[in-house]
């Protein structure tokens, strides 16, 4: 079947629905469950499944790359991973969903690069700027930043994060190494843990409203220290305190308690991820995100994404 017919045929079956762009492959492709041997036009809701290295143009300026092997299914204001690699650049803030989590770049020169591995795992690069990595109810888990991917896995009932605790506005909070994700933490006494590294393993608390500028609460079960000192950087970049005068007793006796809904987990330890075309990279410090069944580790896919765009 030639190119043209293909079109013909795509373009009938979908003839009472939006296009939405065109997409284009090199190895071929099938678009709505017809091979393509070069470009098709993209319905609002088509399914693509790649061959090789392929685009995907959308009318309102997003541009979409899709790895070899990778399943799809296209919207105009997102794309849904179901396989495989993708990235994307948008001014319109043009999402990727891949599993339970959602990547949005930031703004419109971010390049965000997703891969989902084995186990489900989903891979996230920033390329130039960050990228905002969401659970499936909104809430943002993480920054990506540039140099420093991250992974992402399914992961229900569990906190398990290492970082710095402090103390701001009367609330215990652990923040990663760039201070940029805020968690708060209550249920235990952690006046000892205030401007230390600690390892906290708790659970998230849905229901509650996070204080000290922190975007969930932990209910915490156990807390460790792994490194004394060493906060005070952090403390001074997010207006807390490495000193536990003025710890509320809400944060130290266990009042606040819930049955939460959903998790996040995060890990220091350096990971690998490979594959399509991907390398790996590690990052130091931990990221820990708002409640969402997820658990962020350090390492995901870096590297080229293609050798050569169509």
């Amino acid at each position: 079947m030639g190119l043209a017919a293909v079109a013909v045929f795509v373009t009938s079956a979908f003839a009472s629905s939006t296009s939405i762009g065109m997409t284009s492959a090199q190895s071929g492709m099938i678009v709505d469950n017809a091979a393509v041997a070069g470009n098709a036009t993209v319905f609002d809701g088509s399914t693509i499944q790649t061959k090789g290295y392929s685009r995907i143009q959308l009318n309102d300026g997003a541009s979409l790359g899709l790895g070899a092997g990778s399943t799809v299914r296209v919207f105009a204001n997102h794309l849904s991973l179901q396989s495989g690699a993708a990235e994307v650049q948008s001014k319109s803030k043009f999402e990727i969903d891949a599993g339970r989590v959602k990547i949005v770049p930031s703004d419109a020169t971010s390049v965000a690069r997703v891969k989902i591995d084995s186990g489900n795992t989903v891979l996230v690069t920033a390329l130039n700027s960050p990228v905002t990595v969401m659970n499936d109810s909104g809430v943002v888990v993480a920054h990506v930043m540039p140099g420093l991917p991250l992974s992402f896995m399914p992961q229900a009932g569990s906190f398990d994060s290492t970082g710095c605790v402090l103390q701001k506005s009367g609330a215990a909070i652990i923040t990663d190494s760039s201070g940029s994700q805020v968690t708060e933490l209550r249920g235990a006494d952690l006046r000892k843990a205030i401007g230390n590294t600690v390892h906290v393993k708790g659970t998230v608390n849905s229901s509650a409203t996070p204080a000290g500028g922190a975007s969930s609460v932990v209910t915490v079960t156990s807390s460790e220290i792994t490194t004394k000192g060493g906060c005070s950087a952090l403390a001074t970049k997010l207006g807390a305190t490495t000193a536990p005068a003025g710890l509320a007793v809400a944060a130290t006796t266990g009042a606040a308690t819930a049955t939460a809904t959903g998790a996040v987990a995060a890990g220091a330890g350096a990971g690998a991820a490979a594959g399509a075309g991907l390398g790996t990279a590690a990052i130091a410090g931990i990221v820990v995100g708002a409640a969402a069944v997820v658990s962020v580790s350090a390492a995901a896919a870096a590297g080229a994404f293609s050798s050569t765009s169509p």
